[in-house]
């Protein structure tokens, strides 16, 4: 009877130790394979490019022509947008926000420019607080917030304590109601930013890596793609941390994670002498301009120098009017973070940058913005929607919004819903 009983026991403990073992291997294989889906591959997809349809990442394109009279007239550049809770706001000049809902029916202007207590000496940038539905407005080295009917809230220094201060405190985000995120300018300090409670006590620094913090302190001129990265997404704040090669996040009070890899293999910076005169002619990669984020995508511009690739080609107007096209080292990309994939897209043609409409026949689409519910949102010209209905094939959708149009009016907002 003992000898049975002992056999069983070594029979129980054998099964324990080859479940134990089979959970422990699975484990590791699903942290391997999740690991697998955050690296973006730049180097291994050097030299291939494709044409991507909108259809592939999106379920539909909705074109919005704002409305036009004096008040809500707008000028260019529209780069400066926020799409929030069905509202649109774009940045004029440094003065002003003009105020569109969903439909392009014009709201208001707002516009608190001054020099008195509760006003702002210009607007550099602004963004919508989603936690409070409250406009915050960037001037130099602070913030104006102001509530939904424009009432003043308070304003924010970014300058109220020495161990933020002293490394040229620059921008803030909130993460939540008592966490926030300061960015940094000091272009040779070893922190890029700090994690911050609400009273703006710092909770922890974030640096950058021994081997950047070396190329920044030995090299002979500041370089532009060695300027650390900021944007919200969700209850986050993404970094590119200078040329580092992971994609940081902080949404805690503990400390920064990695969300994504990105591969730059032989095309590193660090494989190449930057004091040469124009390092823009070197064979490596590096991240141009904003980055956009959905639920399933992330969408990315980068540089790339004299690597393999299909240049941009862009139209430019001379003083004669006389056409000229200028290529460009850049490339658009867009990666999957469900599947892991990553692809460098394609121009559909000269003078257009981004995905192809293939719902309605616009022109290609690249974003502006996104939000919070998945919109990817961007802006044509009048006049350059009416050209391109009247040489392209486009829908009898597309063409009425065109003939309805006069050159001089307001821009159509392009409201993309991304698939999630």
């Amino acid at each position: 009877m003992c000898y049975i009983f002992r056999v069983c026991r070594l029979f129980l403990s054998g099964l324990i130790l080859l479940i134990v073992m089979t959970i422990t291997l699975f484990s590791c294989i699903q942290e391997e394979k999740t690991k697998n889906l955050r690296i973006i591959d730049l180097a291994g997809n050097v030299g291939k490019t494709s044409v991507v349809n909108l259809s592939e990442i999106a379920e539909s394109v909705d074109y919005i022509p704002l409305e036009t009279n004096d008040e809500s007239l707008l000028a260019p550049p529209l780069t400066y947008l926020n799409f929030v809770n069905g509202k649109l706001y774009i940045r004029q000049f440094q003065t002003e926000i003009k105020i569109f809902n969903q439909d392009g029916s014009f709201v208001k202007v707002f516009n608190k420019q001054g020099r008195g207590p509760q006003e702002y000496e210009f607007l550099s940038d602004f963004y919508i607080d989603l936690l409070t539905n409250n406009l915050l407005v960037y001037t130099h080295k602070k913030l104006s917030e102001y509530n939904i009917n424009g009432d003043f809230v308070r304003r924010i220094s970014l300058y109220q304590k020495d161990e933020i201060s002293i490394f040229g405190s620059n921008k803030y985000f909130k993460i939540e109601e008592n966490l926030n995120l300061v960015t940094f300018s000091k272009y040779k300090s070893k922190y890029s930013s700090c994690v911050t409670d609400s009273l703006f006590n710092v909770l922890y620094y974030i640096n950058y890596s021994d081997k950047d913090i070396s190329t920044r302190l030995n090299i002979e001129k500041q370089i532009n793609f060695l300027t650390p990265y900021f944007y919200k997404f969700r209850d986050s704040v993404r970094i590119f941390n200078g040329y580092g090669e992971n994609i940081l996040s902080v949404s805690n009070s503990k400390g920064v994670d990695t969300s994504f890899i990105l591969n730059y293999g032989e095309y590193h910076y660090r494989n190449f002498n930057l004091n040469v005169r124009n390092s823009n002619n070197l064979p490596f990669i590096h991240r141009y301009r904003s980055v956009y984020e959905s639920s399933n995508y992330l969408f990315m511009q980068f540089f790339m120098g004299s690597l393999p690739h299909k240049p941009k080609i862009i139209l430019r107007y001379e003083r004669e009017k006389n056409e000229k096209k200028v290529e460009l080292p850049i490339t658009a990309s867009l990666f999957n973070k469900k599947t892991g994939q990553f692809q460098y897209v394609d121009q559909p043609e000269i003078n257009q940058f981004g995905f192809v409409d293939d719902f309605e026949g616009g022109p290609a689409i690249w974003p502006n913005y996104i939000s919070e519910q998945d919109f990817m949102v961007t802006i044509i010209d009048a006049y350059k929607f009416i050209q391109h209905a009247q040489t392209h094939k486009v829908s009898d959708k597309f063409k009425k919004i065109a003939d309805g149009l006069k050159e001089t009016d307001n821009p159509v907002v392009v409201l993309v819903k991304l698939k999630n």
